[in-house]
């Protein structure tokens, strides 16, 4: 007798795996439960087994690699206690990404749909969490709440988009002769290009 309990889990994991690569490579709009099922091994009624739509597939998608994100994220701002504690972070979130290579594209992706698409009202959401939990810890080494705040959009919206696209440009890297951003060698120059940057914004 074949153990459902056990190949559920497993066949959910599966099709996370599988529909997360197809959305970091075709976005939200350019992918179909078929294909993902397809690239799954399955029939695209499997799929309804464990999601009841390609919008609930796509929102456990995205929110399982946001979730330990903002975990890593939050501890490491919980634990700054001066303004130099916040120089680590995109380096921290590079080692991460690099780690997950797709989740760079899927998160762009999800970033450039329109206003109100499921992908693109969760990163908001996020960011949006993100960015008053940051905002939180400033005010404590700060009073000019309106600056800051300012600022602190521009620092993370320019952050996220480093980070990010830099793991979306393999292809440019190869066209230049740069070698592969995945190596150490290369993930070693983008986090001291990180290191540079933040400690700018932190003059600023």
């Amino acid at each position: 007798m074949k153990d459902f309990r056990r190949r559920g889990p497993r066949t959910a994991s599966v099709i996370l795996d599988t529909a997360e690569a197809q959305f970091a490579r075709h976005g939200y709009t350019g992918t179909s439960l078929r294909l993902i099922a397809a690239a799954a091994g399955l029939r695209e009624p499997g799929i309804y087994n464990h999601f009841d739509s390609k919008e609930a597939l796509y929102t456990a998608v995205l929110q399982r690699a946001l979730d330990p994100i903002g975990k890593m994220l939050a501890e490491h701002l919980a634990r700054a206690s001066t303004l130099p504690d916040f120089i680590e972070l995109p380096a921290q979130l590079a080692d991460h990404l690099a780690r997950h290579p797709q989740v760079a594209a899927l998160l762009q992706r999800a970033l450039l749909e329109e206003a109100g698409q499921p992908g693109n009202a969760l990163l908001h959401r996020w960011l949006a969490a993100l960015f008053d939990t940051g905002l939180e810890r400033l005010a404590t080494f700060s009073d000019d709440m309106e600056v800051r705040r300012e600022t602190l959009a521009i620092n993370l919206i320019a952050l996220f988009n480093i980070i990010t696209g830099y793991f979306t440009a393999r292809q440019a890297f190869l066209t230049l002769g740069a070698g592969d951003p995945q190596g150490e060698a290369n993930l070693q120059r983008q986090k001291q290009l990180l290191h540079r940057v933040i400690r700018a914004m932190m003059v600023n």
